[in-house]
């Protein structure tokens, strides 16, 4: 005889909180990350360990086959996932990019003349 896959679905979920706990602590995820994974992690625990959930979910919203609606909102979080990832990193990109163009006018500002040997000022 098998492990249950209510079983199964809880020690991942809770494995999976644990590793994102760690993860936090040893501060390699940032705690505003920590949040969205613990939440994934507390969905796999529950909806693992009461399917009936699932059940009872899928045939308010009139879906047949209440495991398809698991696939599809976490198809759907994944897109949102990524959506809100690339919009952090493009604007990151913008700032990086902001931030490279103020510093080459800083170093522009206060590079030294080779002709006269002493440091041009721009007058302000």
């Amino acid at each position: 005889m098998g492990i249950s896959y209510n079983l199964t679905s809880l020690v991942i979920g809770v494995i999976a909180a644990g590793i994102i706990l760690l993860l936090v602590r040893k501060d390699l995820i940032h705690s505003r990350y920590s949040i969205w994974w613990l939440l994934m992690a507390a969905g796999i625990a529950v909806f693992g360990c009461f399917p009936q959930l699932v059940d009872k979910l899928a045939n308010k919203v009139g879906v047949h086959y209440g495991p398809i609606l698991l696939i599809v909102v976490g198809m759907a979080l994944i897109l949102i996932k990524m959506l809100t990832m690339d919009i952090e990193r493009s604007d990151q990109e913008r700032r990086l990019r902001l931030l490279t163009q103020r510093l080459a006018i800083l170093e522009g500002e206060n590079s030294v003349d080779p002709e006269k040997g002493e440091e041009s000022e721009r007058s302000h």
